[in-house]
């Protein structure tokens, strides 16, 4: 009998597991059978999800790699200039009918990315040509292992199959085998151990296949090697590029014996626990989970907003304050950001800097458990704040050890019981199925008091609270968290829950309590919410609205109409 199971709004076939890069990779924050269910590509969601006309492209890659096919592959014979052109003709859709088109400001991205990407390439050829090394060219067909059993094992699977998504390079010889992994912002000099072996395991060992989509894949006789050449690979290298810059980094170039060795240390535990899990979270891994109907551990909270519909495409939705703020900015942002999750080479604000250092150092002071550690101690000198670790400016690491000083006066944790349990960052999560919307929160701290939650939200800032806006509107968590706390997303008694936010300045800190049991509090949080959900929802096309965030934008290198308002701003500045 089968160890693994169909688990409930589930329906279909476990025969095949087929773990992928992303399935090596291990977060705290991911639903164990989210995974598991990721793996077993034969199991769907039962009623079946409707077949979606998606209005614009949500695989950032997608574009680019289709591009790269098309420059790489002698099958398509274009040049670059070519290739940008068509994509351009075709709003990245390559006259693929099947494809969405893609939003200008991703276009506008991929261009620069196409770029960045043969520089990189060009790159690591010349310096293996300069020390004597053999160079690489593309392989168009995928690597897979893959393993059939004569009959169904424990977990009720008969074949199994590694994948690595990536672009692929082989030497002439057939003695090195490249495998190169694309990130959105600069190269990662390291991925998690896990990955990396994983990578360079179906780098190594992968037969050519196609198909492989809802059914095993078909693998295709391998070429006889001609007389003198290796029947397999004696090196794999798995390289990491950085979109944004064409910066690369290798993150492996191993033997045979390496690629074994690391796999059986790094990667085969993590899959094994991925493959056999079926412990539930909700979290991040709800948003595209195949079992969320039939979740008996997602809080549902039908009614959390006074929406009517949801997404007009009819995709489920996740929804964040972060998602709000940046929509409210700028649609073209929301999506280039927030959804697609490009990533910008443009530094942080110190400002930013410094409130995610003084972030980091309030976890570590909580997750210590010495709970009144915060008030025993006035925080760290500002000698700590200059140093390699968070790096500071003088001035705000002066301002960061104030406020860290100040925390102390409002610990949450200060003389609260061991018995209750306190949890740092969490996310919290909760669905509504009518709108198919996840809402997400990630409060600074939440911690059990009495049979309630007490929600804190820490904030920043060089300045003291501003009473002239409503504190819901000027801080939506705040709002949402009174929602989510109200219709049950934490359990625990309302009446006796709370929402608090403290406000630390560099020369005050200030304490905000809200109360989530309040008719008038609810109702004032939900119009909040709903005044920056609204027009968020209803969104299909994520138009530009080039104004006073543009210039810190970190989407303004792939937004013209925002590259030519701050270029008319800057003009008419210089005018005057």
């Amino acid at each position: 009998m089968s160890t693994w199971h169909v688990p409930g709004g589930t329906a279909g076939e476990i025969t095949l597991i087929r773990t992928n890069l992303a399935a090596a990779r291990e977060a705290d924050e991911d639903c164990p059978l989210g995974r598991s269910l990721e793996a077993r590509p034969l199991v769907t969601a039962d009623p079946k999800a409707p077949e979606l006309t998606l209005p614009l492209a949500d695989f950032a890659l997608g574009p680019l790699m289709a591009a790269l096919d098309r420059i790489e592959f002698p099958r398509f014979g274009l040049s670059q200039t070519e290739v940008l052109s068509l994509m351009w003709q075709t709003h990245g859709t390559f006259k693929n009918r099947r494809r969405a088109p893609a939003h200008p400001g991703l276009l506008k991205w991929t261009e620069l990315a196409i770029s960045h990407y043969l520089t990189a390439r060009q790159a690591d050829q010349a310096a293996r040509l300069a020390a004597g090394k053999p160079t690489t060219r593309p392989v168009d067909v995928k690597w897979v292992i893959q393993r059939q059993l004569s009959q169904p094992d424990a977990r009720g699977a008969r074949t199994y199959e590694q994948t690595a998504w990536g672009r692929r390079y082989t030497s002439a010889d057939g003695e090195v085998r490249e495998l190169w992994l694309l990130s959105f912002g600069r190269a990662k000099t390291e991925r998690p151990a896990g990955e990396t072996a994983a990578a360079a395991k179906v780098t190594m060992f992968g037969g050519s296949a196609v198909g492989g989509w809802k059914a095993p894949h078909e693998m295709t006789p391998a070429r006889r090697p001609q007389t003198g050449e290796p029947k397999h690979p004696s090196r794999a290298r798995v390289i990491d590029v950085g979109c944004a810059d064409g910066s690369f980094s290798v993150l492996a170039d191993w033997s045979r014996t390496q690629v074994d060795d690391n796999f059986a240390a790094d990667a085969a535990p993590v899959l094994s626990r991925v493959v056999g899990d079926m412990q539930t979270k909700p979290g991040s891994s709800c948003l595209d989970c195949k079992a969320i109907t039939g979740c008996t551990v997602l809080p549902r909270t039908p009614g959390l907003l006074s929406l009517t519909a949801g997404h007009p495409s009819g995709r489920r939705m996740s929804m964040s304050v972060s998602d709000l703020r940046y929509y409210e900015d700028c649609p073209a942002k929301y999506h280039i950001l927030r959804q697609l999750k490009l990533k910008s080479t443009r530094p942080e604000s110190n400002a930013i800097r410094r409130g995610r250092a003084v972030d980091a150092w309030l976890n570590e002071r909580h997750a210590d458990r010495d709970r009144t550690a915060c008030r025993a101690q006035s925080g760290p000198d500002v000698s700590v704040w200059l140093a390699d670790r968070f790096s500071l400016p003088p001035v705000d690491a002066d301002a960061a050890a104030r406020m860290a000083a100040h925390h102390g006066w409002f610990c949450p944790l200060d003389g609260l019981s061991t018995s209750e349990k306190v949890l740092i960052q969490p996310q919290i999560t909760c669905f509504d199925h009518e709108l198919n919307l996840v809402f997400t929160a990630t409060p600074d701290l939440v911690h059990s008091r009495d049979g309630g939650w007490i929600w804190r939200e820490t904030k920043t800032s060089a300045s003291k609270l501003f009473e002239g806006k409503p504190l819901l509107r000027q801080y939506p968590q705040l709002a949402l968290a009174v929602l989510m706390l109200n219709a049950g997303a934490l359990g625990g008694i309302v009446v006796r829950s709370r929402v608090e936010l403290e406000l630390l300045t560099p020369d005050d800190v200030t304490l905000e309590e809200i109360d989530p049991a309040r008719p008038a509090v609810v109702d004032e949080a939900r119009q909040v919410i709903d005044d920056l959900a609204k027009p968020w929802i209803r969104d299909t096309a994520y138009e530009p609205q080039p104004g006073a965030a543009c210039a810190s934008c970190e989407a303004l290198d792939w937004c013209q109409p925002g590259q030519d308002h701050v270029g008319d701003t800057e003009n008419l500045n210089g005018e005057r």
